[in-house]
């Protein structure tokens, strides 16, 4: 994609500094971002500066626009709005979602040097996360003034003495992982009158990502070969907890199970790693209570126990790289679940859930310490996994009395219409099975996946456990135990009605078809995209587990889900223009 005149991001939040980064790696003349609420303009963002959209039509009357709203939605319903003042989709403006889809971005990465390098950045947030950032750019080599606030109470005397500085908010939130997505440091930073910020970092960890590993020799004082790691591709919980729980017992499998602190395993080695010379057990178990005691889980009795079989893996006063430190961690837990210390070949299982902040900086690094690593995709069929994703939103909203945001039914059904894969993780192999094919034919699914790990066959993997115990999956009253087959003939009636499931297979057809479910072939509608978008202004089910401020709220979602779905369709028509949204592959088949 070539733009020669000036380029415009409308929106200034962290999917718009992204998005403006991979513009100005293309040569894209970026020249500001186009905000309409009233708390961004006039800041700054990477340096740039934010104005209302009528300002950017004053100043900038020639300019493109590139939208950067990460709902697709809202995206498309900006999109229509310019229209109206007379732009023209993929001529005098773009929507950006669409561009990452044609493959016509470019990687970030490349042009974050190029806007903060030779700038005063100060750094506040969580200090461990702060000193990872300095380290990153110590190692950069980058020529930038790097200071770190400590606290609130300080941030006044830094915007007094570091007028032009931009300022980073640095947290990662801990409920598995997530990202803060309340905007606190960013809503201390604006209550202060600071404008010059950059969200980008909350969002993309590349200042964990291009960290070294601390390159000590390997210690490998146990008898123990660990090769691989099994690294699971973000996937439904119901997936996640059917494969950990598979898993779990398997004798050369080590695995910290679906837990608070494996997500965020990467903070707690480097923690431990940077920590030479101490009691590293002791560290360790003091970041896994952390995790936990924020989240407010008593349930950490265990962690005794736990400790005292580390301290026999760790010698105090030696030192370890951070592989010796990440192994030896699996290592003790294996111990302390089965009560005898692995011995032979292993593989490691890894599943960083819903940390999408982290997986290339987590892959980056399994990389680094020379693991060979595989993919795992756990595919099921959309609108089961669509069923499944509202019941268990549901779940989280419960204790709060709540319901389902609109904007999260705009993201489900469009992640759930095609299949997206970050870049890194297309350097490794990929294994994909289907959820059901796993629950009805585990003997044949499972056997096939241990010849890949290259480790033997375990009666095991026949039970679902959790720490060793017998597992059950409970959500929302429903409990499921091993290979119950429920899940896979459940119709979730109570969110979706047979015009519900006419209507989603239409926009799930092209995924439907890879992965062997049932479909109907579009050549038996013969209706125009127009027509056949017009169903989706119809009310759902599901709408009445959604919150509405209004009525005039929910005439505006009919219109949105009408337009989105409209563009599903066209996406489905032009799949291979679109190709980055439709990545399916091979799967596991079930030799019947």
């Amino acid at each position: 994609m070539k733009i020669d005149a000036d380029v415009i991001v409308y929106c200034a939040k962290g999917y718009g500094e992204k998005v403006c980064l991979e513009l100005l790696s293309i040569g894209c003349r970026v020249v500001a971002f186009c905000d309409n609420a009233r708390l961004n303009q006039g800041g700054m963002r990477l340096g740039l500066p934010v104005y209302s959209y009528q300002d950017c039509r004053m100043k900038y009357p020639k300019a493109v626009y590139v939208v950067a709203n990460s709902t697709y939605a809202i995206a498309i319903e900006i999109g229509i709005e310019l229209e109206k003042d007379g732009y023209v989709k993929d001529s005098s403006y773009f929507l950006a979602i669409e561009l990452e889809m044609r493959g016509e971005l470019s990687e970030y990465k490349r042009s974050v040097k190029k806007v903060l390098e030779n700038q005063t950045l100060i750094l506040f947030g969580r200090s461990f996360l702060c000193e990872l950032f300095v380290r990153w750019i110590r190692e950069m080599r980058w020529k930038s003034e790097v200071l770190v606030c400590p606290s609130e109470n300080d941030i006044d005397s830094f915007c007094n003495q570091y007028s032009d500085g931009i300022w980073i908010p640095l947290e990662m939130g801990i409920a598995l992982g997530m990202p803060e997505k309340n905007e606190h440091l960013v809503q201390i930073l604006q209550s202060h009158g600071i404008s010059s910020f950059t969200r980008f970092f909350e969002g993309n960890a590349l200042y964990c990502e291009e960290l070294a590993v601390v390159d000590r020799k390997d210690v490998n004082q146990f008898d123990v070969q660990v090769k691989k790691v099994l690294f699971l591709k973000a996937s439904a919980m119901s997936g996640s907890s059917l494969v950990a729980s598979v898993l779990d017992s398997h004798p050369n499998i080590l695995s910290l199970g679906i837990n608070i602190w494996e997500v965020n395993i990467w903070h707690i080695v480097k923690k431990a790693a940077m920590a030479a010379g101490e009691n590293l057990a002791e560290i360790i178990i003091g970041e896994i209570k952390f995790y936990y005691q924020v989240m407010g889980m008593d349930d950490i009795g265990w962690l005794k126990d736990y400790q005292k079989v580390l301290g026999q893996y760790f010698q105090e006063g030696k030192k370890y790289s951070e592989k010796d430190v990440f192994l030896l961690i699996y290592l003790a837990y294996y111990e302390l679940l089965h009560g005898v210390p692995l011995e032979g070949e292993a593989v490691i299982y890894l599943d960083p859930h819903a940390n999408e902040l982290m997986r290339d900086s987590i892959l980056s690094w399994l990389e680094q310490m020379g693991f060979e690593i595989i993919i795992l995709e756990m595919i099921r069929a959309p609108f089961k996994r669509l069923g499944s994703g509202i019941k268990f939103q549901l779940h989280l909203l419960k204790d709060q009395n709540k319901l389902v945001s609109p904007y999260k039914m705009f993201r489900l059904l469009h992640m759930m219409s095609g299949e997206l894969f970050y870049k890194k993780e297309l350097e490794y192999q990929l294994v994909r099975i289907r959820f059901e094919d796993l629950k009805m034919y585990p003997r044949q699914i499972l056997g096939k996946l241990c010849e890949i790990l290259g480790i033997p066959w375990s009666d095991t993997l026949l039970e679902t456990t959790q720490a060793g115990k017998k597992s059950v999956y409970a959500i929302n009253g429903d409990c499921i135990t091993g290979f119950d087959l429920k899940p896979v003939y459940y119709t979730y009636d109570e969110f979706f009605d047979s015009f519900d499931k006419f209507r989603l297979d239409l926009i799930f057809r092209e995924k439907s078809k890879a992965y062997g479910y049932s479909y109907v072939d579009k050549d038996k509608y013969p209706m125009s995209l127009e027509e056949l978008g017009k169903l989706f202004e119809l009310p759902f089910r599901f709408e009445q587990f959604l919150c509405f401020g209004s009525e005039h709220e929910r005439e505006r979602y009919h219109q949105r889900m009408r337009k989105l779905c409209t563009q599903l369709l066209y996406l489905e028509e032009n799949k291979e223009k679109y190709a980055g949204h439709f990545q399916f592959g091979d799967y596991l088949r079930v030799e019947k």
